[in-house]
């Protein structure tokens, strides 16, 4: 199984075999840290693939989208999920991003 990552906020950006953003993205706030991963069941195929959605932190994972036939569709979800999580104050960035976000606000629960 063939597993890659969202890199935003400025890095660097990987393009899978369907020509969409794919590549791990960590979000920390405080103490704790949120993982946002595609993961795609056929090497070299944009679908089957599903979004995992770990609190790492909190010892739970989710795959809250799974796509089958719509290419993109995986992609777009994560980076959503991303987007609201920095929206919430959390930092984001690629696999290696360590700390927490700017600002004084209480942690939030995403």
């Amino acid at each position: 199984m063939r597993t890659l990552t969202l890199l935003l906020a400025g890095l660097p950006l990987t393009l899978c075999s369907a020509g969409v953003l794919a590549a791990p993205v960590t979000c920390t706030q405080g103490d704790m840290t949120r993982s946002i991963e595609v993961v795609y069941s056929d090497p070299g195929q944009a679908v089957p693939c599903e979004v995992l959605y770990d609190k790492s932190s909190e010892g739970t994972q989710s795959t809250p989208w799974r796509a089958t036939n719509e290419s993109g569709y995986c992609e777009a979800k994560a980076a959503e999920l991303v987007a609201t999580l920095e929206g919430l104050g959390w930092g984001c960035g690629g696999e290696a991003t360590s700390g927490s976000a700017t600002g004084s606000q209480e942690p939030a629960d995403a």
